[in-house]
């Protein structure tokens, strides 16, 4: 009779312990998930300009150098990858316009939908006819990274600034579909 005793307490521990960690794990999130180390508030604020709906943005990492993009369940706490967020010249620093490297925040979905795009610094012919107006970043919310962007087609054209033009929309294509394919390789590569 006592060992059978012995072995009901020992399987109900079990339980308790089992129980206790499954509602640790709730509460923490899972054991192996590690955490998320975050971007600074300025880093955030800038980031949020191409991913407004974003509640965490991790510290830049990868071959490609980007920050992922996660948002956070309110009610379970538990974090959902939305997509990346990356500056142009350090994916693809050999693309240059006409008078240098343009430097453009890109955002892009796990889906491959461009979030949108902020020009943070460039080289190029100011006003009106450059890349500097709202309407031209603007051409590129909710733009898949499979389409073409060629001047006149799908991005509008600009008169004298057509080298700026091509190089923005080409580099913002460019490195979009690099760190989506080396997403997609990661994800393929996991067990």
């Amino acid at each position: 009779m006592v060992p059978k005793k012995r072995q009901v307490i020992t399987v109900l521990v079990g339980v308790v312990v089992l129980l206790g960690l499954v509602g640790v794990q709730t509460f923490m999130g899972s054991p192996r998930a590690e955490p998320i180390e975050q971007v600074t508030e300025g880093e955030k604020a800038l980031l949020r300009e191409v991913f407004p709906d974003a509640d965490i943005f991790s510290v830049k990492s990868g071959q490609l150098p980007n920050h992922k993009v996660y948002k956070t369940d309110p009610d379970t706490g538990a974090n959902t990858l939305l997509g990346f967020a990356f500056m142009t010249h350090e994916v693809e620093p050999d693309e240059w316009a006409y008078e240098g490297p343009i430097e453009i925040l890109v955002g892009v979905t796990v889906g491959g939908v461009i979030t949108g795009i902020k020009i943070v610094d460039h080289y190029e012919p100011f006003g009106y006819f450059s890349i500097d107006p709202p309407e031209f970043s603007e051409q590129f919310d909710n733009k898949s990274i499979l389409d073409r962007f060629e001047e006149g087609r799908d991005i509008d054209s600009v008169s004298r600034a057509t080298i700026s033009i091509e190089s923005a929309a080409r580099v913002v294509k460019k490195t979009a579909r690099r760190v989506a394919k080396q997403h997609l390789q990661q994800e393929q590569a996991k067990p």
